[in-house]
């Protein structure tokens, strides 16, 4: 833990958690001009028991809904804007396949059907796939039944890119950002913070930006929205490589049968293994009931055994060349019921990110600008009204 006598005793702005969200406002605040600002992590930055840890992120306007569709939209603007501040290419864009089942039903990443109306509607290119043209198209084997969406101007982000960009900015411009750093608790009217070491920081504003976290700091001030944390699973999995290069990025779409909740999705090969073998990234987007959890601390980190086999099931049976799984992570997911964030301004003094529902790492540079906005006493440069924390959804 760092030492009292090394700590500022005041700035402009406190950010809590260096995560996605935290080194996104730290870097935003940097590029307005502030570099009062002092950035407080527990433990590393995007460090592997959070949710901003990993090498890629998807990026999409495929979406059911169309406010999230729209908002997709101004964060890939302001992605092209990220990119020339980094002088680097941050993104890969290789599309996205949605595949699956089809059925009158929204899940936690919406549905095929619903997107496609979205699309439609927004005029949003893609590409209507049957099942027969998927399997001729890609290593994959879908069900006689399934359709597909492909979605050309998708792809991924590169976090861990990403990560070192902003934290490259917000050190050039002067900020603090303070490691092995945990934080005690927020004063009442918002106006400064204690370290589990004692020390007081006051602050012209604290943003709170610490994902699962966030229930513990603000249970004391009445002000912690309603979440629940779910572990989820992904792993690297090495692949043939004579087909490594038409992997596509993808999500499947099947109902929940008994204990396999159904939503699988997976990278095309953007690492290798240590001795050079190409991989994939591979993961589960549900949490089984029993491991859902209201306190952070309580989540589970090992993976659970029947949710390894479920996955491995999955690749081994529906994706050709899969051959070992090298890897297997679990990260917490912050979820509201309604599957939403929480962006907004809690207090004069405070403002907070969370229930980030793991969708949130492709929304960062307009999560990062509203942020920042909120924290120079300002509004968010678009309606962020679906991501209020005086949603139904969010109140105890």
């Amino acid at each position: 833990m760092t030492q009292p006598s090394s700590l500022p005793s005041q700035a402009a702005v406190v950010i809590i958690g260096g995560g996605m969200a935290g080194l996104s406002c730290a870097a935003s605040l940097a590029r307005h001009g502030i570099g009062d600002v002092v950035l407080l992590e527990a433990r590393t930055l995007a460090h592997a028991r959070a949710s901003s840890f990993g090498e890629t992120r998807m990026f999409r306007e495929m979406y059911s809904d169309p406010v999230l569709c729209r908002l997709a939209q101004e964060a890939n603007r302001l992605w092209r804007e990220e990119e020339t501040h980094a002088g680097e290419q941050l993104r890969e864009t290789h599309g996205l396949l949605f595949y699956g089942e089809s059925w009158d039903e929204e899940t936690i990443e919406g549905s095929i059907p619903g997107a496609r109306r979205v699309m439609d509607d927004q005029g949003i290119p893609y590409e209507a796939l049957r099942a027969e043209e998927i399997k001729a198209r890609f290593p994959l084997n879908p069900k006689p039944d399934f359709t597909g969406l492909f979605e050309p101007t998708a792809g991924a982000v590169r976090s861990d890119k990403v990560i070192a960009h902003w934290t490259r900015t917000a050190r050039n411009a002067g900020q603090q950002l303070i490691e092995h750093c945990p934080v005690a608790g927020i004063d009442p009217d918002g106006a400064g913070v204690t370290l589990e070491n004692g020390h007081h920081i006051s602050a012209g504003q604290v943003v709170v930006t610490s994902g699962i976290w966030s229930q513990l700091l603000l249970a004391p001030l009445g002000l912690a929205p309603k979440l629940e944390v779910w572990p989820m699973l992904w792993a690297h999995y090495t692949v043939d490589p004579a087909l490594a290069d038409r992997y596509p990025q993808w999500f499947c779409f099947q109902q929940k049968r008994g204990d396999d909740g159904g939503l699988y999705y997976g990278f095309p090969v953007l690492s290798h293994t240590a001795d050079g073998r190409p991989r994939i990234k591979a993961g589960i987007d549900w949490a089984p009931q029993e491991l859902r959890v209201a306190e952070p601390n309580a989540m589970a980190t090992e993976p659970p055994p029947r949710l390894v086999e479920l996955l491995d099931t999955f690749l081994f049976n529906n994706v050709e060349g899969v051959q070992e799984r090298v890897e297997t992570v679990m990260s917490p997911y912050s979820m509201t019921s309604d599957v939403n964030f929480v962006l907004d301004r809690l207090s004069p003094n405070l403002s907070l990110f969370t229930g980030g529902s793991g969708q949130a790492f492709k929304f960062a540079p307009l999560i990062g600008d509203s942020l920042a906005r909120l924290a120079s006493g300002n509004q968010p440069a678009v309606d962020l009204s679906c991501w209020s924390h005086q949603r139904t959804a969010v109140r105890l």
